[in-house]
């Protein structure tokens, strides 16, 4: 009976604070994402697919957070309204509060792992082939009939006239790639096409001349043609604009596995992936740990209100982080197991949350 009184405590305010922090999340992607997302070429469309491909992740990324604070808040009332005082005077022990958070954190870390198997990887490449689907239309779209055009890394691009559907009259394309020898090709017509990698983009020239000049000695050729294809590889400019990128999102637990089988098959280095691998085991595994740290917390504050747990939850979430990251390093130099690192903050913050408990035991709730 009391563990579920408690449960029901504190999953009202982890619903509020998830449906909160995923809106915050959002609106810091798409401020991240700002430079694309408002381009002449985005619909109403890409950003429900935006939005619908991020959603995983704004899960992965709220509900830890979410329910360390929910249990701070929801405990604390039970603090400030007397009723722990109430019950520890009726003989029930502070180590009985574990229950609520407890059983919240292990239905949190079973959501996540589902999400970490399916939607979260799923989400994150949809949303690299998104954000650079769009970039490119973007690329495209930007170029206008008599203004040169040099968002094309070491391309510039000039139509005297730009017609519906992208087809342009009179084009004049500069090729600096190679700076020694830049070419200048004149067309009466062009457009341009996909190519099968993404990154790229085609410039199809029609009924036009090529000219190709050696730095500055006389060393000049024109070559005549009907129809010519420059490849241009915009990946730097996807790379400079898609802030979306995140490989180790992009792969599940079992798809970083058979990587790492496959990789020890070959004989190739496979530390990197086992890192990875269990960075993600252990990020599922961050409710549990957040209600450890966050029961004894919520038992023994005195004083604070809403304004210590909304504080102390982001500095334990950016200080997990740190830890995590910090760990992930050493294990990437070999220092340190992989199955550690992993686990490494959550370890640290239950000894934590153990040894705060056994504070609270002998001393008493607030």
């Amino acid at each position: 009976m009391l563990r579920r009184y408690l449960f029901q405590e504190i999953v009202a305010p982890f619903a509020a604070w998830t449906g909160f922090l995923s809106v915050l999340f959002f609106v810091m992607a798409f401020l991240r994402g700002m430079d694309f997302l408002l381009g002449s070429a985005v619909t109403a469309w890409d950003f429900v697919r935006f939005t619908a491909s991020l959603a995983p992740q704004f899960l992965v990324q709220a509900i830890p957070i979410a329910m360390l604070l929910a249990t701070l808040l929801g405990l604390g009332r039970l603090a400030d309204d007397r009723e722990l005082v109430a019950m520890q005077a009726l003989g029930v022990k502070p180590r009985v509060f574990f229950g609520g958070p407890l059983v919240l954190g292990f239905v949190l870390t079973l959501v996540l792992a589902g999400l970490s198997f399916t939607l979260q990887p799923w989400g994150m490449r949809s949303l690299r082939l998104i954000a650079h689907e769009i970039i490119r239309r973007n690329l495209v779209s930007d170029i206008r009939s008599g203004v040169f055009h040099e968002e094309v890394p070491d391309f510039t691009l000039y139509a005297e006239k730009v017609d519906p559907g992208n087809r342009w009259t009179n084009v004049l394309l500069f090729d600096g790639r190679d700076r020694e020898t830049p070419l200048l090709a004149l067309g009466a017509r062009g457009a341009v096409q996909p190519d099968e990698r993404l990154e790229n983009v085609v410039f199809v020239l029609e009924d036009g001349s090529v000219h190709r000049a050696r730095g500055f000695s006389e060393d000049y050729s024109t070559v005549g043609f009907s129809r010519a294809e420059f490849k241009a590889d915009v990946g730097g400019a996807f790379f400079q604009k898609n802030n979306f990128r995140s490989v180790r999102e992009e792969s599940s637990p079992l798809e970083l596995f058979e990587a790492r089988r496959a990789a020890f098959e070959k004989g190739e280095p496979t530390l990197p992936i086992e890192v990875t691998l269990h960075w993600r085991l252990g990020q599922a595994l961050m409710p549990l740990a957040f209600a450890f740290l966050g029961t004894p917390l919520a038992l023994s504050r005195r004083g604070g209100g809403r304004a210590f747990g909304v504080m102390f939850s982001l500095m334990s979430y950016v200080g997990y982080y740190l830890i995590a990251r910090a760990a992930v390093q050493v294990a990437e130099k070999g220092e340190l197991s992989p199955a550690l690192a992993g686990q490494a903050p959550n370890l640290l913050f239950v000894v934590v949350g153990l040894l705060l408990m056994f504070r609270v035991e002998r001393r008493g709730a607030a």
